[in-house]
């Protein structure tokens, strides 16, 4: 391309401020469009899917470029920001009419938005949060910190968890604390922002763990917590904790990109991840609280089945309630207070909960109306959401108890009341008086006499004047076609107006010989002519020049008025706060009243024992779906008794739904909800393991059996005392005799390392894992019972004591649809295999060494002690049964099982 078509005055601008900003998408104003040139075009156009062109099309040193219009252009910025590119946003800084065309307009980037700093938040989804983390790895003897900031509410929050681990050196998975790189995972932020001499450090482990996040380098310098832009609230309190280089970060990234958010930052919040329960990314996966293992989607999780919030604003408070359960039951139990005020009071929580329903998303909403480019809609959307606020106040005054405080310590969240949120009577009626009822729509950046009619007459006199004077130029105007018409004999004759040359007469040029003397030729058109007249000018000039000053007027009223806004952010956080609280628990309320669950007991013990308790969203899904009933099952967990129950029974029996009904009603209880039990005492616990369910991660060469390894290792070496861990199926995926042998050893460790004694449930197929409960003191044994008749499998999803001698898998194959043939050749295989000849015959033919044969001694012995156990078993539990106590369909399940286990050990 040759340079001339650079050296336009416009080129030479444009080409100026984007080497300001080389590494975003430079949106250049033009008029009702932003534009984009050059190598921005060729990015922007195929992911915005619109139409690629160039600037003096035909030409060999033709520009590319593409536009969108500002009407719309918000959508088309999030949508470049969610693909991970930074957009500067470059507006004219002057009206064009002020300097009359003498030169080219000044134009500056009032904004950048990044993947993390979004800017409208108009069209995000008010569920979730959009998180930007600033993570201090904590060189050079330093604490590693890091700072949360959601810009699309104001948001702001800083911890710096206890170092597991010395943390001198690189960011690397080995030198920072666990819980930092756990609680990055649980925050999973749009955008993180690393020291640009640790990038590469930072690529390698965070690409794995945040794969949809954007790294950005910012400079090392950048976390120096001195001669900062703006220090927010409590960020002085922060400098003995060793917070403040984080939030330094922060703040100094957001002063380049979006200064004017400087202006109405909210209180920074140290919060502590010792106060809640840590949930790694794979126990959040497996429990599927946010997303579902099948498309990843809200279907079928836990936030779906206990949102029932009325607002964005408790949605998002529910979603962090649920991703940050606490851990003291003191707080535990004033979170449950509430929940069971409002479950007790129906009619209450209905009109709050109507009441909420009026309230918009008021953290986004004062987000958007203190920035500068904000419109007379932003502040009549606060307008109505403040008129709202009474009549949630007033919704739980009907209750006539005595309110009492909610302490919801949430991380980065203080302490809320359920009590009425601040009204703001005085903001809302003064936006009330200035502003018409339905503002119209005006594009961000806009300028000119048109952008006017959104403040209430009456408001100020002199607006009132001024709209007067230009109403009656109007009305002089209008009635000017009838009155030429009549004095000049033309019928056809109209009065236009263009926004580029106003008013005039049009003419067609058959009719140009009755124009009268007085006329002045203004514009010649192809079919018609048009003309002015020195009393349409002098009119023209009125009207024309009251809209501007109208338009003016209006604008400085509407800054004043954004400006009293921003005077109030702190009370209508506060509002906003409140408001989601109030709409959380609301929301549990409505829950528990609907499903029927109870109100659990959070205790500093280290027992877990739930009656009766039922998997929260199966439960629902199979009510929803078939109206069959779902069998409850009882928990019974002791760190000084049964602290590991051993799960064993075929697969579809119940196992994986009822090991994670447990953590789910653990993870629930701890929340503050009430949960699906006849009763439950929870232990609070520290951290819930869950190792469930097959996967793999194939993109980081890593198989189903080495994630399954990965993740109980991890279980292994984070677990403590408090901790509920959830194993299924451990040592699945290798040899039968290696896997065998891995559960076996992890068994027996989280029996036998001290200060362990961890509550466990392991499910396990591996049936040989029976004998350890004669074994060690503190394993128990319990199966899913199965009842076979007439060469079918029933499954009861009873939980009984005692462990299962056999796995169904070919009964359970055939049921998912297997040929008959493989079935019925499947049970030859299988009793060939259990008589032993087909070990003896491939051992013979492999020659296996001793390895393989003291792993099959092992196995063996350990089934033959199992099974000269049986009769005894069997004497015993028929000397301990009661037949007055015992149904009928007991007793013949009892006869069955027993049978059977006589069957077997002969």
């Amino acid at each position: 391309m040759s340079s001339s078509a650079l050296e336009t005055p416009m080129m030479k601008q444009y080409l100026a401020i984007k080497a300001r900003h080389p590494d975003a998408v430079l949106l250049y104003r033009m008029g009702d469009f932003y534009e984009m040139f050059l190598a921005d075009a060729e990015l922007a156009a195929p992911l915005l899917e619109i139409a690629l062109t160039t600037r003096d099309k035909g030409k060999p040193d033709a520009v590319p470029m593409c536009g969108i219009p500002v009407h719309s252009a918000d959508q088309y910025i999030k949508q470049l920001a969610g693909l991970g590119h930074r957009v500067a946003i470059c507006e004219q800084v002057e009206d064009p009419r002020e300097i009359g065309g003498r030169r080219l307009v000044k134009r500056d980037v009032v904004e950048v938005v990044t993947p993390g700093l979004v800017g409208d938040p108009e069209g995000l989804d008010g569920r979730q949060e959009v998180s930007l983390v600033a993570l201090d790895p904590g060189g050079d003897g330093g604490t590693p910190a890091l700072a949360v900031l959601d810009a699309s509410t104001g948001d702001f929050r800083v911890t710096v968890p206890a170092l597991d681990t010395p943390a001198a050196g690189g960011v690397d998975a080995g030198r920072l604390p666990e819980l930092l790189l756990e609680e990055i995972e649980r925050i999973a932020p749009r955008e993180l922002l690393v020291p640009a001499d640790r990038l590469q450090q930072s690529k390698q482990m965070f690409a794995l763990r945040l794969p949809r996040c954007v790294l950005t380098a910012v400079a090392p310098a950048s976390f120096d917590p001195t001669e900062l832009p703006v220090e927010p609230e409590g960020f002085a309190e922060l400098a003995a904790e060793g917070g403040q280089r984080p939030v330094a970060a922060l703040l100094r990234y957001l002063g380049v990109n979006q200064p004017a958010a400087l202006g109405h930052l909210p209180r920074v919040r140290r919060y502590e991840l010792r106060d809640t329960v840590v949930l790694d990314a794979a126990t959040r996966n497996h429990l599927e609280l946010f997303e579902n293992s099948e498309d990843r989607g809200r279907r079928g999780t836990l936030v779906e089945l206990l949102d029932r919030t009325r607002c964005a604003l408790g949605a998002r408070r529910l979603a962090r309630w649920i991703a940050y359960p606490l851990r003291r039951p003191s707080e535990i139990r004033l979170r449950q207070d509430a929940v069971a005020w409002l479950v007790a009071r129906d009619r209450v929580r209905s009109l709050l909960r109507e009441a909420i329903g009026e309230v918009r998303d008021l953290e986004r909403i004062l987000h958007k109306a203190a920035r500068p480019t904000a419109v007379p809609r932003d502040l009549g959307a606060l307008r109505d959401s403040l008129l709202a606020l009474p009549d949630v106040g007033a919704a739980l005054e009907t209750a006539g108890d005595e309110l009492f405080a909610l302490s919801s310590q949430e991380p980065g969240v203080r302490p809320v009341s359920i009590v009425p949120p601040v009204a703001l009577p005085e903001l809302a009626s003064l936006l009330v008086e200035a502003l018409v009822d339905e503002p119209p729509v005006i594009a961000r950046g806009s300028r000119g006499a048109g952008e006017s009619g959104y403040i209430r007459a009456g408001f100020r006199p002199e607006l009132d004047a001024i709209h007067e004077s230009a109403q009656k130029g109007r009305e002089w105007i209008a009635g000017l076609e009838t009155s030429e018409r009549l004095r000049s004999g033309i019928a056809n004759l109209k009065v236009r107006y263009h926004p580029v040359h106003g008013y005039s007469l049009e003419v067609s040029k058959s009719q140009l010989a009755k124009v009268p003397a007085d006329y002045e030729r203004k514009q010649t058109l192809a079919n018609v002519e048009r003309f002015t007249t020195g009393a349409l000018r002098e009119v023209e000039g009125t009207v024309m020049g009251a809209s501007e000053r109208a338009a003016a007027l209006e604008r400085t009223i509407f800054e004043d008025l954004r400006q009293q806004v921003v005077a109030s952010a702190g009370a209508i956080r506060d509002a906003a706060e409140c408001v989601a609280g109030l709409d959380a628990l609301a929301s549990l309320a409505e829950v528990a009243r609907r499903e029927g669950w109870t109100r659990p007991e959070v205790d500093e013990s280290d027992r877990t024992q739930i009656r009766s308790g039922r998997h929260p969203v199966v439960e629902n899904s199979l009510r929803s779906r078939s109206g069959d009933g779902f069998v409850p099952n009882d928990t019974q967990l002791d760190s000084r008794g049964t602290r590991i129950l051993l799960l064993t029974g075929p697969n579809m029996s119940g196992k994986s739904t009822y090991l994670r009904q447990v953590a789910l009603i653990t993870l629930m209880a701890q929340m503050g909800s009430f949960v699906p039990a006849e009763s439950a005492r929870i232990g609070a616990v520290d951290r819930i393991f869950t190792r469930v369910g097959a996967s793999d991660r194939l993109s980081r060469g890593e198989s189903t059996f080495m994630v399954e390894m990965r993740e109980t290792a991890e279980i292994l070496r984070l677990a403590s005392r408090r901790s509920l861990i959830i194993l299924d199926e451990i040592g699945r995926g290798t040899s039968t005799f290696d896997g065998l042998s891995i559960a076996w050893a992890v068994a027996e460790y989280l029996h036998d390392t001290p200060g362990l004694e961890a509550r466990t449930l392991f499910a396990t197929h591996y049936h040989e894992l029976i004998a350890m409960a004669k074994q060690r003191r503190h394993i128990a044994n319990a199966h899913f019972e199965v009842r076979e008749w007439q060469d079918e499998v029933i499954f009861l999803r009873r939980l009984v004591d005692g462990g299962a001698n056999r796995s169904y898998g070919i009964a359970v194959a055939k049921l998912a649809g297997l040929p008959s043939a493989v079935v019925t050749r499947a049970r030859a295989i299988l009793a060939e295999l259990e008589s032993g000849e087909r070990q003896a015959d491939a051992a013979g033919r492999s020659g296996r060494g001793s390895v393989d044969d003291a792993q099959l001694d092992l196995a063996l012995s350990s089934a033959v002690r199992e099974e000269a156990s049986d009769g005894r078993a069997v004497l015993d539990e028929l000397a301990a049964l009661d037949p007055d106590r015992t149904s009928p369909i007991d007793a013949l399940l009892a006869v069955q099982r027993w049978r059977a286990r006589l069957k077997d050990g002969r």
